[in-house]
């Protein structure tokens, strides 16, 4: 089927055929022709599977070049989606006269954007917050809106974008077409749609496979300045016999060089402002094995073609989805296994569930190996290594023939000379540390720290500490949390103890049964509106400075003595009186007021002064 088959207009045709689209994409052959017709449209299809043409497409068609007023509004999670989306517009609406688009978001000056709606454009793509601030002000107008668009709506809803939706919808006409497209259907999928369309037609569109079931993927959770050390320890280990390590920016390709090479290591970079000679002298190195790693951006690496590289790893995860497959798909080639490897930092979960749910595979989470663990390894490979010569047919040196020695002397002097050339002394780091998984009891310091109670845990002896970013600040109470883990988390009643309430994060004490399967379902979740991250707490790193922040003690006030007896500042004020802090100010005042003067106090010194 061709564009042509489906109704679109000559003008869009044009614009479709200067663009180089020759057929149309499954959800755009399907989504197109019902959304011309005017039905409301749910479409469930993954990213980059041309949603922006099937939605796009009908939109500037319901368009009205006449009327000077916004016409169509698409919603979009982030402000790069927005941008994107709206670059597409302008390209299909080329041959439209009259016909614009303009993308709103936060974080940007109000003013092109007001310009741009005061010059009357049809079409806004924007983030929720910023396009409710302009409904709100009654800069964005909403009277001539025909159609809503939603596009990754599971992506918006998982950023907490679902009472921002709501206030639009609840803004906009009731007549209206909606279009919904989500990569997934959840429950949450359904009742926004129930909300905003009633009973759209429904396309699914099977998710084709993006990465082969060959390719091994997993994570470990390791802080940005630890990530060179887990790297070396991943090719010490053997785990990376030829490896490709893609990294975000050219700066960063260079640090992991740099690293690399201090450590002793073979390895090269490949990035943007290589001459291209040069380029061509490195791959052709890694090609012949000369190189053990190779570090590469995204745009440099594009057109390798390299067949035996056991191991891709993501020193930082890609912000497009695509990149990450792209990425993934240098290893397992030719029916091979292969493995891919990300570093994640505390940030990262929200952008790490994304990539999961595009290629559809949960990744394996695994732990840093340790010192001893890398060790231990390190010398199991070196006696597979003498095992593997000890076959084949050598001789004997001269030089070691007439030793008169015990075999088994001779070869563990050997064997220890070996391992002491070959090692590298390892670099200590925050993941070194013991999990405490493995702890028994609480540390004096916790026992005496203020807490909020969960639950009453006076029989209990071991427990496990859970850290979650948001606190205070975002108006959590211990009971939002508890409720979060029994209900979200299915903890079994009495699995949750101490819960305690910091400005920006939290740390609640599960028990150690419970804790694996509250990090597995929690990782990343929403509480009270906000998407937050649970993982295990690893502490302050040894030697570190003290707690950047105080513990938030809501009854704090009542545990500074007997001596407070009332609400609110009466008791303090009669407290301050009985030791007489606050003597010299309430006699001055007295004495004015004896002599029939007006006192007032200057707001800096806090001294009386007399206003006639």
């Amino acid at each position: 089927m061709s564009f042509s088959e489906l109704g679109i207009c000559p003008e869009i045709l044009e614009a479709i055929e200067v663009l180089g689209f020759e057929t149309p994409s499954p959800i755009q052959e399907r989504a197109i022709p019902p959304a011309l017709n005017g039905a409301d449209i749910l479409g469930l299809s993954h990213t980059g599977s041309g949603k922006t043409l099937a939605f796009s497409i009908p939109a500037l068609e319901s368009i009205d070049p006449a009327v000077r007023a916004v016409q169509v509004l698409c919603l979009a999670p982030t402000r790069e989606l927005a941008v994107q989306i709206c670059r597409e517009v302008d390209k299909l609406a080329l041959f439209l006269d009259g016909v614009s688009a303009v993308p709103i978001y936060g974080g940007a000056s109000f003013g092109p954007q007001l310009a741009a709606l005061k010059r009357g454009v049809q079409f806004v793509v924007g983030t929720p917050g910023r396009v409710i601030d302009l409904m709100e002000q009654g800069e964005l107008k909403v009277d001539h809106i025909s159609m809503l668009i939603l596009d990754e709506a599971d992506e918006m809803l998982d950023m907490g974008f679902q009472e921002d939706i709501e206030r639009v919808v609840a803004l906009l006409p009731e007549e209206r077409q909606t279009l919904l497209f989500s990569a997934t259907m959840s429950p949450a999928i359904r009742k926004l749609v129930d909300m905003v369309a009633g009973e759209p037609l429904e396309i699914e569109i099977e998710r084709p496979q993006l990465t082969v079931p060959t390719c091994e993927q997993c994570v470990y959770e390791v802080v940005f300045s630890s990530r060179i050390e887990v790297l070396s320890r991943l090719i010490e280990m053997g785990r990376m016999k030829r490896g490709l390590v893609f990294a975000n920016t050219k700066r960063v390709v260079d640090d992991i060089v740099d690293g690399l090479l201090a450590r002793g290591y073979a390895v090269d970079r490949l990035h943007g402002d290589m001459p291209q000679t040069l380029r061509e002298r490195v791959m052709d190195s890694f090609r012949k094995g000369n190189l053990t790693v190779l570090v590469a951006t995204d745009i440099a690496a594009r057109g390798l073609d390299i067949d035996d590289v056991d191991t891709v790893v993501n020193f930082e995860l890609p912000r497009d989805p695509e990149d990450y497959v792209h990425r993934i798909g240098r290893t397992a080639r030719a029916g091979r296994k292969g493995r891919a490897v990300s570093f994640i930092g505390r940030r990262d979960f929200s952008l790490l569930a994304r990539l999961e749910r595009f290629v559809g595979v949960r990744m394996q989470r695994e732990k840093v190996m340790t010192g001893a663990q890398v060790e231990d390894v390190r010398r199991e490979s070196l006696v597979d290594e003498i095992l593997e010569k000890a076959t084949m047919a050598v001789e004997l040196p001269d030089e070691l023939r007439d030793i008169d020695m015990p075999a088994e002397q001779l070869l563990a002097a050997m064997f220890n000379l070996l391992v002491a050339k070959t090692s590298r002394e390892l670099q200590p780091i925050p993941e070194d540390r013991p999990s405490k998984f493995t702890r028994t009891s609480r540390s004096v310091a916790d026992e005496a720290a203020p807490v909020e109670k969960g639950n009453d845990w006076s029989s209990l002896q071991q427990s496990v500490t859970l850290f979650m970013n948001g606190g205070k600040l975002l108006g959590l109470r211990p009971k939002d949390i508890a409720g979060l883990f029994y209900n979200e988390g299915g903890a079994p009643k009495g699995s949750v103890g101490d819960i305690r309430l910091f400005l920006k994060h939290s740390l609640i004490e599960v028990t150690p049964e419970i804790a694996p399967q509250l990090i597995e379902r929690l990782g990343t979740c929403h509480i009270c509106g906000y998407e937050v991250n649970i993982r295990e707490d690893k502490g302050r790193p040894e030697g570190g400075s003290a707690p950047f922040e105080r513990e938030y003690r809501p009854r704090e006030r009542e545990r500074r003595g007997a001596t407070y007896s009332g609400r609110g500042n009466t008791g303090f004020r009669r407290e301050r009186e009985e030791r007489g802090g606050s003597r010299g100010r309430r006699d001055s005042r007295e004495r004015g007021v004896e002599r029939g003067e007006r006192v007032f106090y200057d707001k800096f010194s806090r001294r009386p002064r007399r206003r006639d």
